[in-house]
């Protein structure tokens, strides 16, 4: 495995194993504002929506471009995100630019929302659990894709 690429997928992985935990005990349940409400519901949110953001900051910031420097695909890792997606689209490792501006635009909200909104609170979190299904497709693709390569 390339060096560089080893400690990002070591800590993506414990993102997804801590993730994959709270999706469980979240897919399954009806969100409304009296569920909500408990706070052990909202713990399992917070915990949810803290490693989801982590884990698209450490594609973004770290695995994508680390990982066309290491197929040789970039002879630098500065180079501007939206090309760093347009080369992974052209790859094929992810299947479009667009996917991950709207798993971007998840994050967004999470972050912009306010807390005392709960309806919007409530859409952020379906809308991150359907990202996350979104995030561990990619995930699988950009390993499976890595591997193939031989820098994993």
């Amino acid at each position: 495995m390339s060096a560089a690429l080893n400690p990002i997928f070591q800590a993506l992985d414990q993102l997804f194993g801590s993730c994959d935990q709270d999706y469980a005990l979240l897919k399954d349940q009806t969100l409304s504002a009296a569920w909500f409400g408990d706070y052990s519901n909202q713990r399992i949110v917070n915990s949810f929506l803290f490693n989801y953001i982590k884990i698209q900051d450490k594609f973004g910031a770290s695995l994508f471009r680390k990982l066309l420097f290491s197929l040789r695909e970039i002879n630098s890792e500065n180079m501007p995100m939206l090309d760093i997606l347009h080369l992974l689209e052209k790859l094929e490792i992810i299947d479009s630019a667009d996917e991950w501006d709207q798993l971007r635009e998840i994050c967004n909200a999470i972050a912009h929302e306010y807390p005392s909104d709960i309806a919007e609170r409530l859409e952020n979190i379906a809308l991150a659990l359907r990202g996350y299904a979104q995030l561990k497709r990619l995930y699988a693709n950009v390993h499976h894709y890595a591997e193939l390569k031989g820098v994993l």
